[in-house]
This record gives C-alpha cells, structure tokens and sequence, in this order.
C-alpha cells in the first residue's frame, strides 16, 4: 500500500518533465512583424561586431506562442569557438532571484505555509531586526521586504573574509553574517538591491520546506512545467583550487557526451580555465556552493518562455499550475507600502535597475537582470515576453548590456500591431521552415512564388544547379510574398525568379488591383536589393472543366490580361519578362493542356519539363 502512492508520484513527475515546449509560430501569427524584429537581429549583430558579446538569444513569447527563437554568434570563443544554438543554456544568474526564489517564496505562501508579512526572525530566530543608532527606534524585517529589496541589507557580502572565517561552502556561515550585518536602513523607506535579501528567503523556504532550494524548485516548478533544461548546479573546488560540479545536471540523463556541453561558458580564471556549468557569482559559489537565492540557477530560452508563458496565463501552462492567478498577480505589483520604490514581491517595475524593459511596453511590466547578461521582461497588458540571454561576462568581464537590452526591448514592443494578415498553417510552416535554413547569399538563385514554385521541388537538380533555393508556398499570394520578402532581400541573391498572381484571382481581386500588388513586389526587391537579376514570369493558364477549383470559375480569360500588363510592368523596370502562357495553352484557347495537369491548375510533370525548358535559356 505504501509503494502506490510513491508509484503515482513518479509517474506524475515523468508527464510533468515531459510537457511540450511552447508551440512556434511565425510573429504574423500572433500580431506581430517579422520585418520589423529584423532590427533586434541588426542591434545584436552590431554588439558582435563590436566585440561587445560573444553571442546571444532571443526568443520572444506573445499569447502563449514563441513568436521568435534565434541565435546569434558564439557561445564559446575560448579557448576555442562553438556556435550560439537556440539551446545553449546559460548562468541566469540574478534572474535566478525572481524566476525560483520569489517564485518559490510566492508557492509556500500559497500553501500556506508562511505570510509575506511574517518577520523574518520567525524562520531565523538569530536575524535581527533594525534598530535607530540612539536604540529608541525598531522595526522588524520580513519577508515582503526581502522580496522588494526594502529591508536595508547591504547590497552584498565580503566574500574572501567570510570564506576565510567560515570556509567553502559554508550557507550557515553566510547565514550567521545576514542575520548580524549592518542594517543601512529602516526597513520600507528606501530601495537597495541585495543579493543578501535572496540568500535569507533561501534559508527561509530551505526551512519551511525541510528541502534544498533546488530539490523544491526541482518539485514545484521546473518539473511542474517541464522546465527539462533548467537547475542549480552544485559545485566546490577540488584540490587544485579548480571549481568543478558535485553533482550531475537534471538533464545530464538525456545528453549524450558531456552534460557541460550544452552551457555557455562564462568568465576565464585565473589558472586559464573558464566557469562552464558553476555559477559566476563568487557569492552563490563560494559561500553557497552553486545553490543560492541569489544566483545559480542555469537554464535556456525554451524554458525560460514555458515559465514566462505561465505566468502571462495566470500561473498556469499546459494544465500544469505553479501559481494562483491571484497569486501572480501580486507577484507583480509594487506593494501600496512601498508604492514609489519600483519594486514588485519579486520583480522589478521600475526602479533605475527596469532599464531592460525598454520604453514602449505598458507600465505593469516587470522584469529581471542577470549580471552575465541575461535578461526577462513580461508585459502582461501585452501578453508579451522578451528573453536576452548573453553570455556578456565570457571570456572576461567589462561588457555592459544596459543599452543592448532597452533597444531589443524597443525593438520587439513596436512590432506588436493590431491587424495582421492572416495567411495559411502550410504558409507559417514554411515561413518558419525558412527561418531554419541558412540564410539566403549572393550566390543564390531564389523560385518565389506558391504551390507550382513549391510543387517543383528540388530546383536544383531540374535545372541542374547547385545553387537555386525554392521559396514557394502552396496557397501564396502576392502580398504574402511580399511580406516575406524579407527572409530573402538582406542576401542580395544573384537571381530571383517571381511567379504569383493565380491564388489572388481566386479572392476575387481585379486584375489591375493583382498587378499592382506585383508591381509593389517588383519595387521592393529593386530597391532593397537593386544588383539581383530579377525575372518576372507570366501566370500559367488554368481548366476550370476539371471543376476543382470553383473560385476560378468564370476567370479563366484574367490570365492573359494580367499577363498583359505584367509585360508593360516588365519593360517599364528594366525586367526580364518570361512569358510562359503560350507554352501551355491549347492552340487557340486560354486553357491549360490537359495532358499537363491532373487537377486543372497543378502541374504534373510533363507541365514541369516545359517551364524548365524555358528557364534553362534564361540561366
């Protein structure tokens, strides 16, 4: 009978651990512009350039859906360079204190295990309160004021005086020096960022829960939303004075190789080596052994943005709750007793440290910063998160990240717009299929165009190149080229040929309004890239006697007289015009053969053979 219970209770934490990954979707998708987060990808690659960051990502959450995912430089360039992936899991670092302190502060109180506005001494009996220099003042500390920073601790801890005192690790040591420190002010009158206020509220949910802060963070959030990649990892010097890890990452059962490998170094020691998998803050490392209310924790942008979305959805993610909606929503709101201070019971709002909220997004976003150069902001009016993780501090220590992260922030806050257009499932499949692969160069010879573009195929070996990439989309219509033009514009391919127009006339758009669509088309890739080769190709004739398609019924005469003008916009752009109608018509009809198609509109492989014949004397 006792085996049962503890049966259930692993089964449960096998389904938690294994909950899904947020569902990725093309920014258009969720109101957002693709086009315009184009300058987050400009401002980071500056910073690269710069030699400010090694690398970075970006993953951008809105209405529960990871609108953006996307890597940029290295995570390693000592001693040697490894590429940034989209799964390089870094030292959170300070973010640690909201993303699993407060978090885990927050769950006890909803549990009912302890009040915000218990003193501190209940669960530290030794920790004393504040008290005026002439002794006739006292105010007592509690927890509420270790989550907003507001009890007076000082900002940090001599650290080589207290590991010479106590020795490392030593969390009871650093306990006793909290509970005695100075106190530099009373208590709610005054704001001060202290990673002594986080290190106190790990004693007290160590205490009340009778776990580790990593065991209970482990149990009662990052399992609960299948936060697979994220923990604190244990770590002490060996006899050589090098820091190495005292127990394996939570993920190192699912890694092949070297659990390490996935992590982002940070800082080059002195004796040459690189932190890799022990947390950079010498407080958390050396006093608390990797696991501290401070710092610690290490994780990567797809969990990060399962817990963001949580919280945007009130606690809750994929039916796994970590939080009362209620609960939340405190969580984020400056306290009315420290209402001009800025800080949240865990975040912050908009003390001078809320920089990285940028200036755009609404006045109830919070956030958080961590020193090695991540970053978290949550725009609950806006169900919109920005996640920056930047390995700043690797390999040495001096970068600031301050006017990096406002300008991401910026930049992803104006382009949230209230109308997109909406497109197909097949559309943003492709879309982000394109993201994926490796960008578009000069040396590129780029198919644009809808499902007779997409139904070729490999282009390459039609037309016997090693260098034609196929950007069609089955569905497309002109303006949903456009509107992704821009995954292939910044390459300046050598050659672009373009073919759309038939799905528009199914919409029941004019010919004149189709035409202007493609002349808007033309326009933008001139001018943004004016040294492509660019050909512009007839519609292809269609049968509406195969009675397939009932939007095109009755238009079957619009081809030719938008072929027509596609011709005059050709010649008035300085454009190649190839006009494949003819090749495809019956004699003395605007019909498709019969023997080119199987649906009327598709080509089969005979109607492929004659296109390709065509483009072949234009390579």
């Amino acid at each position: 009978m006792k085996l049962l219970p503890s049966f259930f209770f692993f089964v449960l934490l096998a389904l938690q651990a294994n909950a899904q990954s947020l569902q990725r979707v093309a920014p258009e998708q969720v109101g957002m512009d693709s086009r315009h987060l184009l300058y987050a990808d400009e401002a980071i690659e500056t910073a690269i350039a710069n030699k400010d960051i090694p690398g970075a990502v970006l993953a951008v959450v809105r209405k529960g859906k990871m609108a953006y995912l996307k890597a940029y430089g290295n995570k390693r360039v000592y001693p040697n360079t490894e590429p940034m992936t989209v799964n390089t899991i870094f030292d959170m670092a300070s973010c640690s204190k909201s993303m699993s302190t407060a978090i885990c502060t927050h769950i006890l109180a909803e549990r009912g295990k302890l009040r915000l506005l218990d003193p501190v001494s209940l669960y530290i009996p030794e920790f004393k309160s504040w008290v005026s220099e002439d002794g006739k003042d006292k105010k007592i500390i509690r927890i509420a004021d270790l989550l907003t920073h507001t009890s007076g601790l000082p900002p940090y801890a001599p650290t080589s005086e207290l590991e010479k005192q106590y020795g490392s690790p030593s969390p009871d040591g650093m306990i006793e020096y909290i509970a005695n420190c100075r106190r530099d002010f009373k208590p709610q009158t005054d704001f001060q960022y202290s990673c002594l206020n986080y290190i106190t509220l790990q004693r007290i949910i160590e205490t009340v829960s009778g776990q580790s802060l990593r065991d209970f963070a482990r149990e009662n959030l990052f399992d609960v939303l299948g936060m697979v990649h994220t923990d604190y990892l244990p770590c002490k010097r060996d006899k050589d004075g090098k820091w190495i890890n005292t127990a394996d990452a939570h993920w190192a059962t699912s890694t092949e190789g070297d659990w390490h490998s996935l992590i982002a170094p940070t800082e080059k020691q002195p004796d040459g080596s690189v932190l890799c998998g022990q947390v950079h803050d010498p407080l958390a490392r050396i006093m608390n052994g990797g696991i501290s209310g401070n710092a610690g924790v290490f994780s990567c942008a797809e969990d990060i943005a399962v817990l963001c979305a949580a919280l945007q959805n009130g606690g809750e993610w994929n039916g796994h709750r970590i939080l009362s909606s209620l609960g939340v929503k405190a969580m984020r709101t400056v306290p009315r007793a420290t209402a001009t201070l800025g800080r949240t019971l865990g975040w912050d709002n908009f003390t001078a440290y809320a920089s990285n909220n940028g200036d755009y997004f609404g006045p109830n976003t919070y956030g958080h910063t961590g020193y090695t150069g991540t970053s978290i902001i949550i725009d609950p009016d806006n169900d919109t998160s920005v996640i920056l993780l930047v390995n700043a501090v690797h390999p040495e220590d001096g970068h600031s990240m301050v006017r990096l992260r406002s300008l991401i922030a910026n930049v992803v806050a104006a382009s949230i717009y209230p109308t997109p257009r909406i497109y197909t499932d097949h559309y943003y499949k492709r879309f982000l299929q394109f993201m994926d692969e490796p960008a578009i160069t000069s040396k590129d010879i780029v198919m644009v165009g809808n499902s007779l573009t997409e139904g070729g195929g490999d282009w390459n070996a039609r037309l016997n190149k090693k260098n034609i990439r196929n950007r069609g989309i089955i569905g497309d219509e002109v303006m949903g080229i456009y509107d992704r033009l821009h995954q292939i514009l910044p390459g300046h391919p050598e050659k672009l040929f373009l073919l759309a127009g038939v799905n528009d006339i199914s919409h029941d758009l004019t010919a004149d309004s189709i035409v202007n669509m493609i002349r808007m088309t033309v326009e933008r890739i001139q001018r943004e890239s004016p040294d492509t080769k660019l050909y512009l190709q007839s519609l292809l004739p269609f049968d509406e006697s195969f009675g397939r398609y009932k939007k095109l019924t009755g238009k079957t005469d619009m081809v030719p007289e938008i072929n027509a003008q596609l011709e005059v916009l050709a010649k008035d752009h300085k454009i190649t015009f190839i006009n494949l109608f003819p090749l495809f018509t019956e004699k003395g009809t605007n019909v498709l053969r019969k023997e080119l198609t199987s649906d009327g509109l598709h080509l089969n492989e005979e109607g492929y053979k004659i296109w390709v014949k065509a483009l072949k004397k234009k390579m």
